[in-house]
């Protein structure tokens, strides 16, 4: 009798462990099914996405104007005199000490930044520095030994057309926000308002609250920065391409702003109908460009193998090659195509002023506690005795910071603010 309950139960057992076979099987098999490369790079990089909240302080203006009875106004109507606004944004943790790669925009002014992470922690970070131009800013989450997970970065240059990739955010602190779309092009030359820059072009959807979050490939690794720098665009996405912000993310962390590197040759635009040809005008001695053998009168037709149709264009790219790096550059020099690569390296010292010297022929002294033209031969707006007392409204101090913030000018349009007896000027002067 026992055999035989025995051998029932076996039965019993054999039988319904063949029942509930193929059905674990095809559960197996859907769940395989589902969990798509997508999946599989999202899962890898989720925990290194965060959401970016600023405060930032604005002044109130009265609506009583600035009269001598304003603060009894203000008072007794409660106007404040400052109040705090907020804004939303995304970022990546891409190191496991903290360190954030967002956009500039993003934290711009910001008087207070919070950082949640995708376990809903919340600490507060600090702006270690950052570029305008480029759009990329660096923080740091602070008083924390803690050690975070953080993003791998790809190779944006080997990026595909039509490659897979992911948007990835976290806007409103609800965990990540995620959006699929194809490479439409590696180098999408726009301008942003503040000059060209280059992007990584895409058709996944990268909403406002998802600037500086990342885009990441199939294999989970971060390949650009997201920027929501068009609200009209419907379709299309744009990013940094992450090698831009890895070659300069060491100048950053180091001295908290990208210094522009230099290369030793000058070009100008010469402009017709149909077209804008950089052309080199000047190839300082013992330059980089004159190591390499660029002369006066070349034309310059590609940077980092993008074709470069103006002297903002040209300039914006750079600003991504700090000194120490080095950039592929073409040229045209009569019927032939040339093509070299020119080291980066610090500017000369005194370059920007001797940059004035050469283009408008100014020279300079310090009259007691200014900065003051002392020879304009070459342009009749500048007088002898103007006292320059600021560019693009930084304090010029000394013959050093006017210097300084020459050079840091250079490629741009810089605004100088001169005062000529007890009138104050402000010139715009191309450099």
């Amino acid at each position: 009798m026992n055999r035989l309950i025995t051998a029932l139960v076996a039965l019993l057992l054999t039988f319904t462990v063949a029942c509930a076979s193929p059905s674990d099987n095809n559960n197996n098999k859907k769940s395989s099914n589902r969990e798509t490369p997508v999946v599989k790079a999202v899962r890898k990089i989720e925990q290194s996405v965060i959401n970016i909240r600023t405060e930032k302080i604005v002044t109130r203006q009265s609506p009583f104007g600035g009269g001598v009875n304003n603060d009894f106004f203000n008072d007794f109507f409660g106007f404040s005199k400052t109040y705090k606004t907020q804004s939303l944004g995304s970022g990546v943790l891409i190191k496991s000490d903290g360190t954030i790669i967002t956009n500039y925009h993003v934290v711009s002014k910001a008087t207070k930044i919070f950082v949640m992470l995708a376990d809903n922690q919340t600490h507060e970070a600090e702006y270690i520095g950052g570029d305008e131009i480029i759009d990329i800013a660096v923080l740091k989450i602070k008083d924390t030994n803690n050690k975070f997970t953080s993003a791998h970065t790809g190779n944006s240059d080997d990026m595909m057309l039509g490659e897979t990739v992911i948007a990835m955010g976290n806007p409103y602190g609800l965990n990540s926000s995620i959006t699929t779309g194809i490479v439409s092009s590696t180098s999408r030359v726009i301008n942003v308002g503040n000059g060209y820059s280059v992007f990584l072009q895409t058709d996944a959807l990268i909403n406002p609250g998802n600037s500086g979050g990342p885009l990441v490939n199939l294999d989970g690794e971060v390949i650009g920065i997201n920027t929501a720098i068009f609200k009209e665009a419907q379709g299309i996405g744009f990013s940094i391409p992450i090698n831009t912000v890895l070659r300069v993310l060491p100048e950053i962390l180091e001295n908290g702003k990208v210094r522009m590197g230099y290369m030793g040759f000058t070009i100008e635009e010469h402009k017709n109908k149909e077209e804008v040809r950089l052309i080199v005008t000047r190839v300082e001695r013992k330059s980089n460009a004159n190591y390499i053998g660029i002369e006066k009168g070349d034309e310059i037709l590609e940077v980092s193998g993008i074709p470069v149709s103006s002297l903002q264009a040209m300039s914006n790219m750079l600003r991504s090659y700090p000194p120490g790096s080095s950039v592929s550059v073409s040229i045209k020099r009569g019927d032939k195509t040339l093509k070299g690569k020119i080291a980066i390296s610090d500017y000369p010292k005194n370059y920007g002023i001797s940059v004035l010297k050469n283009n408008y022929g100014l020279a300079f002294i310090k009259k007691g506690k200014f900065i003051t033209i002392s020879a304009s031969t070459q342009t009749d707006f500048f007088k002898s005795g103007d006292i320059i007392i600021a560019i693009n409204d930084k304090e010029v101090k000394s013959l050093e910071s006017l210097n300084n913030l020459i050079t840091s000018s250079l490629g741009e349009v810089a605004i100088l603010s001169i005062y000529r007896g007890s009138q104050l000027i402000r010139v715009k002067l191309p450099l």
